[in-house]
């Protein structure tokens, strides 16, 4: 009798543990990601992910912006094990391009990192996505969307103004720059990039493509501040910015 009760125990803890290990990996990766939006990048990735209990299947794509090479439509096998998918990528004769494992970085982020030498990928990648499903850990990212300004600040050389739209990690927008004894108008500047915690991380270009400079957004007390990464003339280092 005391077995059996011990068999029967036994047996919905065993079903339990196993419901649970679904919940844990049902769907954490599916969705649409991409890596466009990160500065730091030297092309664009993008994963296609469908996961069903702990499988994981899909395609990939990776355009380099260096030399403009294209590994064209590749197909995404594996499997995920505790919040980490091991990933194996095919080309389209079903030859092995290479192999990586993809992580949770936030509840719209993804990172991805190559454990093989393949140059058709990149070796590491940031990979945003407005689609996240309800399983995947709420991590909260500062939302900037609005129009900014450093009018105002009298100390400032010229007056910068964003107008910026933020979906899930990603930004978009535009910018300008105006000195005040007018010797500089930038003219309207495109602005891209991607939140990481606090801290918006973007890339200013021209109305021909051309990167103008990188920069910071970041909390300043109750206002948000601005902070260039590079030595472009065309930009302040550093402003203060009011909504």
């Amino acid at each position: 009798m005391i077995s059996r009760v011990f068999i029967i125990t036994a047996a919905i803890l065993s079903s339990i543990c196993a419901s649970n290990i679904t919940a844990q990996t049902g769907k954490v990766f599916s969705g649409k990601f991409s890596s466009e939006g990160d500065v730091t990048a030297s092309g664009i990735m993008t994963l296609e992910l469908s996961q069903t209990g702990s499988k994981i299947e899909g395609v990939s794509n990776y355009q380099s912006v260096t030399d403009d090479s294209n590994s064209g439509m590749l197909s995404v096998n594996g499997y995920a094990k505790d919040n980490v998918a091991y990933i194996r990528f095919r080309d389209q004769r079903g030859n092995v391009v290479a192999d990586g494992s993809v992580s949770l970085k936030d509840a719209a982020t993804l990172y991805f990192k190559q454990t093989t030498n393949s140059s058709m990928l990149p070796s590491v990648a940031y990979l945003y996505g407005k689609e996240s499903h309800s399983n995947t850990p709420n991590v909260s990212v500062r939302s900037y969307t609005g129009s900014y300004s450093n009018e105002g600040d009298t100390t400032a050389k010229g007056i910068i103004s964003f107008d910026i739209s933020q979906s899930g990690s990603k930004i978009e927008g535009t910018a300008n720059y105006k000195t005040n004894d007018d010797q500089l108008d930038t003219g309207l500047l495109s602005v891209n990039g991607y939140v990481k915690g606090d801290t918006a991380y973007i890339r200013f270009r021209d109305q021909k493509g051309q990167t103008v400079a990188d920069g910071i957004l970041y909390p300043s007390g109750s206002n948000t501040a601005f902070k260039q990464t590079t030595s472009s003339n065309s930009l302040p280092y550093k402003a203060t910015l009011y909504r």
